[in-house]
């Protein structure tokens, strides 16, 4: 996405105790300049919620620096997963399913208790493809980069996703629902 735009514009990655983090670990994404100091007209709350102190504004979205300061957005930070293992952004699980071949579209969302989700992608195939067990293992190798508690746990075969602006974003909600609904 680019580095800060001015001098009096800073980004920064923060974990969810509101600890910066070094370049390249993924956190979320926090801003600070004189445009983002202020409040939520009547709702107090809300303004607690927004910022974490030294008033570090949270856009609620999550990415990483690099080491010359560039900025990579990764996911909304409330479509995070919160696995037995850590945290979990679908969107950097959704990048490894999708390099593999057969796979046209995916979407990941945690199934189960907070803490002890389950990360399950729900994988559409190109049209002259059949799920199978295989194909699930060489889908699940292919994500054998991320650290393993980001490392889907449930590879589900479907005909569609729920989506939004024309299949550009999946609706990870709508999607949560319609899996935990099937057995």
């Amino acid at each position: 996405m680019g580095r800060p735009g001015g001098p009096f514009f800073e980004v920064a990655i923060f974990d969810d105790n509101g600890k910066r983090l070094g370049a390249g670990q993924v956190g979320e994404i926090v801003v600070r300049s004189a445009m983002s100091i202020g409040e939520y007209w009547g709702l107090p709350g809300k303004t607690r919620e927004a910022f974490f102190p030294g008033d570090w504004f949270r856009p609620f979205d999550v990415g990483y620096l690099d080491g010359d300061g560039f900025l990579y957005y990764a996911d909304r930070a409330g479509d995070k997963i919160a696995a037995a293992g850590g945290v979990v952004f679908p969107h950097l699980v959704e990048t490894a399913v999708l390099r593999h071949e057969a796979v046209v579209s995916c979407g990941v969302v945690g199934l189960g208790e907070p803490g002890e989700q389950q990360v399950v992608a729900a994988v559409v195939l190109k049209a002259d493809r059949t799920g199978s067990t295989e194909l699930v293992e060489e889908i699940m190798a292919g994500t054998a980069d991320l650290a393993g508690h980001e490392q889907p746990s449930k590879v589900m075969f479907v005909d569609e996703l729920p989506t939004v602006l024309g299949g550009a974003k999946v609706q990870r909600q709508a999607l949560r629902e319609r899996l935990a609904a099937q057995p």
